[in-house]
């Protein structure tokens, strides 16, 4: 038996040799007329070959490879990365990016400029210069505040202009001189705004004019907001050089103000209450308390102006929402040390600004409720959040590990308990209960919470950011980075004491054990969020299974918003920095104190 498989064993081997003797070698090529071998070859291309070794792609070892460019530049900072489209108020951004870490944000909206001329006063000394940064430096944070790029120009890019060769010789009085190079500047430039250093943007977000400032230049004409005395104009690089070269040819010695000469057809006017001058006749007639005889210093006096111009803007924040403002504390009992660094901001933004007139309004608005430190702005602490223009929300996300650690008192979060004992998107269902009750999942929750944060409507009336960007110890005050980032969204600056910037903070820390403090204490919330910040940061970017993939598997609609939230906030902060970077050659980027 065992001899009759060995002789059959043999056989199927011999077979197999011969086959691959007989398939492996090469026959003698045949004496084949040509004729005939142009048929062959022509015919030889439908005959089917089989594959050789050669031609099998079987696996081979390669070395690492690098991974593809990101889909958009600056599209990342830190642990944060999102892909600006306009699909962005899909419901989850990883159908979009395939990527669960890429947030999907609404394109970044234009930024038009907005120029303003800047020449030293002759004879001024560096404490004038110093007062005259800290002036620029307000202008410039006030106007990016309302969505626009603000930019310092001066005597360079007058000069730089073309027409600046036609003025060169003529015989032009001081002002003439400093009003005509005003122009020749923001021509130089091109399409934009022109705003005197002294005018200010005082009214909301959502001001009708604000907005129109905001869509640039529609027009061939050079527009002039009257009320302003031509201290803002708007128009487009060629209707600007024009205005100019037809101005050059008719100044003669008797021409005082250079709208004596600018044609009429190429101006238009309308009017607004929402912008603010501080010229010298509005300091006479309204400002006693900033004139030379009040302080006689000249610097003193522009430093004056400053905090005055900034209880301004402060005050006009206040009367835009006479609702107060609402810092969103859904949870209560659980949410104290949450919220508290959203309260303490809500606090400082409610103070009075310091001012040498505190009890004075705008230029422009000169029937407003001035700020009065006995009767300061409402705050609210609401579960959910309310669709009002007339309140300014604050809202602070947890990831959806620290929430369900503060709601069992315990950072030991185990994947049982999650898929047991917790629902599913729990902050958002909450946050947004009064708008679409609590039957529907999270899908259209998240899709309604990307309108709260970025929708263009809401611009302007809310601020929203993750309690793990903040601190983490009880009692402790906002640090002064994120205070000076929140300053460039409001345009003022906010007030700060111990008990709000962590650079003035003493041994005494205050706790704002405002309402509803948990069971263990806001002290054992602290302790909870610490916790479970260590253990996000320790699990990212791994590639095993742990607990906070665990916890954002099951709230996928909580972990979508608490991203978008934090990739929103990284980029406005990418988008500033860029702005600051290409401009920080240039007076009064930064200014010095």
């Amino acid at each position: 038996m065992i001899v009759r498989r060995s002789t059959s064993l043999l056989a199927v081997i011999l077979f197999i040799a011969i086959a691959f003797v007989i398939l492996s070698s090469s026959p003698k090529p045949v004496p084949v007329p040509d004729a005939v071998s142009e048929e062959i070859s022509t015919a030889a291309k439908y005959v089917p070959k089989f594959p050789s070794l050669s031609d099998l792609h079987l696996p081979t070892f390669h070395p690492p490879a690098h991974n593809p460019p990101e889909p958009q530049r600056d599209s990342s900072s830190g642990d944060s990365k999102w892909f600006s489209h306009w699909a962005w108020l899909n419901p989850f951004s990883s159908s979009i990016t395939l990527d669960e870490d890429r947030s999907v944000l609404p394109p970044l909206p234009n930024r038009p400029y907005i120029f303003t001329y800047y020449n030293p006063r002759k004879g001024s000394d560096r404490e004038e210069e110093n007062a005259d940064e800290q002036l620029l430096f307000a202008w410039r944070r006030a106007w990016y505040a309302q969505g626009l790029r603000p930019v310092v120009l001066g005597r360079a890019e007058a000069t730089a202009n073309p027409l600046y060769e036609s003025i060169k010789h003529l015989d032009l009085s001081p002002e003439l001189g400093e009003e005509l190079f005003r122009w020749l500047a923001w021509g130089h430039m091109g399409d934009g705004l022109l705003a005197d250093w002294l005018c200010f943007p005082m009214a909301r977000y959502d001001d009708a004019t604000l907005a129109y400032l905001r869509r640039s230049a529609d027009s061939d004409h050079i527009t002039r907001f009257d009320r302003t005395h031509s201290s803002l104009l708007s128009g487009k690089k060629d209707a600007i050089n024009a205005a100019v070269e037809k101005s050059i040819k008719k100044i003669d010695k008797s021409i005082k103000s250079l709208w004596e000469v600018v044609p009429d057809e190429l101006l238009k006017s309308r009017q607004t209450s929402s912008l603010a001058l501080y010229d010298s006749a509005t300091i006479r007639d309204h400002y006693h308390e900033l004139t030379e005889k009040a302080i006689p210093s000249a610097s003193a006096r522009r430093l004056a102006l400053v905090d005055l111009i900034n209880s301004h803007l402060h005050n006009t924040f206040v009367n835009s929402f006479p609702g107060g403002i609402a810092v969103l504390k859904p949870f209560a009992e659980h949410t104290t040390a949450l919220v508290e660094p959203a309260l303490r901001l809500a606090k400082a933004l409610g103070q009075c600004a310091e001012s040498v007139a505190p009890s004075s309004c705008p230029p422009n608005v000169r029937d407003c409720h001035p700020c009065n430190a006995h009767k300061p702005m409402k705050i609210s602490q609401p579960a959910t959040y309310k669709n009002n223009t007339q309140v300014f929300t604050i809202g602070t996300l947890p990831h959806p590990f620290t929430l369900i650690s503060l709601l069992q008192n315990s950072a030991e979060v185990t994947t049982r308990h999650i898929r047991r004992e917790t629902p599913r998107d729990a902050w958002l269902k909450d946050v947004t209960g009064d708008q679409i009750g609590h039957g529907l999942g999270g899908g259209p929750r998240a899709v309604l919470f990307k309108k709260f944060v970025a929708d263009e409507p809401a611009i302007g009336t809310s601020l929203w950011m993750t309690v793990e960007s903040l601190s983490a110890d009880v009692g402790q005050a906002l640090p002064s980075s994120l205070l000076d980032e929140f300053e460039w969204q409001f345009g003022f600056r906010i007030p700060r004491d111990s008990n709000v910037d962590a650079k003035n903070e003493g041994d005494a820390k205050e706790s704002m054990q405002h309402s509803n403090p948990s069971k263990q204490g806001v002290q054992q919330e602290y302790t909870i969020i610490q916790e479970a910040r260590d253990i996000l940061k320790k699990q990212t970017n791994s590639n095993r299974v742990n607990i906070r993939g665990v916890a954002e598997a099951w709230n996928m609609a909580d972990t979508e918003v608490w991203r978008f939230v934090k990739a929103y906030r990284a980029r406005s902060i990418v988008e500033r920095k860029k702005w600051e970077e290409d401009e920080k050659g240039f007076f009064g980027a930064r200014p010095k104190i």
